[in-house]
């Protein structure tokens, strides 16, 4: 009966878990981030494979990035770009802001 019981937990978050990753997706979507970050490839600003990989660990440090509390760890000369978009990110909820966060990071 435990071991149904903890199957039945672990099952849940890992549900739970792609359930935020599809959420970030529909964030990331719906405020226009893939207009200028491509999944595998740099356009306008990087690619969330390198995005991923340069907070790699450092997930608080991307959070604060996307609240205008942190500057840029990339594509420094590109940040002006991102000025008028990081007004949408800092209206993001902490629910809202860490489902983005882990999908842009699961690239």
């Amino acid at each position: 009966m435990k071991k149904a019981i903890v199957s039945a937990v672990v099952g849940l978050a890992v549900m739970a878990g792609g359930a935020m990753a599809a959420d970030g997706e529909g964030i990331f979507k719906s405020k226009g981030c893939g207009a200028c970050h491509k999944p595998s490839a740099k356009g306008v600003g990087p690619s969330l494979k390198d995005i991923a990989a340069t907070y790699k660990g450092k997930e608080g440090d991307l959070i604060k990035f996307l609240r205008g509390e942190a500057p840029p760890k990339m594509d420094t000369g590109k940040f002006n770009i991102m000025k008028g978009q990081l007004a949408k990110t800092k209206a993001l909820s902490d629910a809202e802001l860490k489902a983005l966060v882990d999908f842009m990071l699961s690239h």
